[in-house]
This record gives C-alpha cells, sequence and structure tokens, in this order.
C-alpha cells in the first residue's frame, strides 16, 4: 500500500510538485489515475534526473518500472518543444515531498514571463551535484543569462545553495560562467 504525503498548504500555493501536478491534470498527461498523480510526477522527475526505470519504482514502492516509465513518457511528451532563446527570467523552485516514509527534492524552472516549465527534476537527496545537473538543463534552454528567481521558505531548492554560489534576485551573470566553466563547457 503506498502512503503518500500531499504537501502542506503553503507548499501547495507556491511548491513545483502541486504546479506540476495540477498542469499535468490540465493537459491530460495521465490517462489513468490508479497511482495517485504526485507520485506519477515524482517518478517522472526521477526518471528525469537520470535514475533508472526499476531504480525509480524500487524507491518509490508500489508502482512497476512500466509506470514508472509510462509516467516519465507521458509527462515529457506533455511538456512544450524544448527551445534555446532569450530570457528575462528564470523562476527556480524547489520543495520536500515524502513518498513512503522517504523523502525527495523536488526542482522546477518556469519562464518567469510565460509561465512555461523549462525543466523539472527530483533526487532523493538533493546534492550538489543533483543540483548543477538541474541548472545546466536550465541553462541549455537560455541562450542569454537571464535574471533568476529563487524560491525561499519551505520552497527553497535545495542542492542548489551547496553549489558554492551567491543566490539571491541577482543577474545570473556569474552562476551561468562559474556553471559553464564547471559543467556546460563549450556551451558558453
Amino acid at each position: 500500500m503506498s502512503s503518500f504525503k500531499a504537501p502542506t498548504a503553503e507548499a501547495k500555493s507556491f511548491g513545483p510538485l502541486y504546479l506540476l501536478s495540477e498542469w499535468a491534470l490540465s493537459v491530460h498527461a495521465f490517462r489513468r489515475n490508479k497511482v495517485p498523480v504526485e507520485k506519477k510526477v515524482v517518478a517522472a522527475a526521477l526518471c528525469n534526473s537520470g535514475y533508472s526505470y526499476r531504480d525509480v519504482s524500487k524507491m518509490l514502492g508500489g508502482m512497476s518500472y512500466v509506470a514508472a516509465r509510462d509516467a516519465y513518457v507521458s509527462l515529457l511528451t506533455s511538456l512544450p518543444k524544448e527551445e534555446k532563446r532569450d530570457r528575462r527570467t528564470v523562476a527556480v523552485d524547489g520543495a520536500d515531498v515524502t513518498v513512503d516514509g522517504k523523502a525527495y527534492h523536488v526542482w522546477l524552472a518556469r519562464d518567469y514571463d510565460t509561465g512555461e516549465i523549462m525543466a523539472f527534476q527530483a533526487s532523493p537527496d538533493a546534492s550538489a551535484e543533483d543540483g548543477a545537473r538541474f541548472l545546466a538543463g536550465v541553462a541549455a534552454q537560455c541562450s542569454n543569462r537571464p535574471l533568476l528567481r529563487l524560491g525561499t521558505g519551505p520552497n527553497s531548492p535545495k542542492g542548489l545553495l551547496n553549489l558554492d554560489l551567491y543566490f539571491q534576485t541577482v543577474t545570473s551573470q556569474s552562476l551561468f560562467v562559474k556553471l559553464g566553466r564547471l559543467f556546460l563547457g563549450a556551451q558558453q
């Protein structure tokens, strides 16, 4: 039996899991909902982070690896096509969610002006490497260096703070330059 701990009311209004779940429901990304939509979103985000379908099914429990794959493919094909373009501001949010007693951190990046979902990812430990990989995915969709707006409070994106970079509502030029040197290589 799967126990999914719903986010608090405060996290619901701002949290990436709530936004991704509501978006998935609005675009009818999932056909059947025997497994809670939030659990499917976490599974898709873990798969998007590079975990295998079998690892995700073991981590989340109560979900087959085929269900994890279907959730990942359904959510990914429902997203708008990824394109590299100028972006003025990117909003980055993060939140912890508990599934079957295990905590996961979910990240979400959206274009602040259009509300378009740019990237999403999840991690069991929200490490600096996971945060860097997430930001590299965000940087790949920006042809300029946009202003990064990071969530605070319960939506503070963990792992990003461990990158030894200065995070506030400031231009992300130094962030993307440092990430470019460390992780993006020739893209910068």
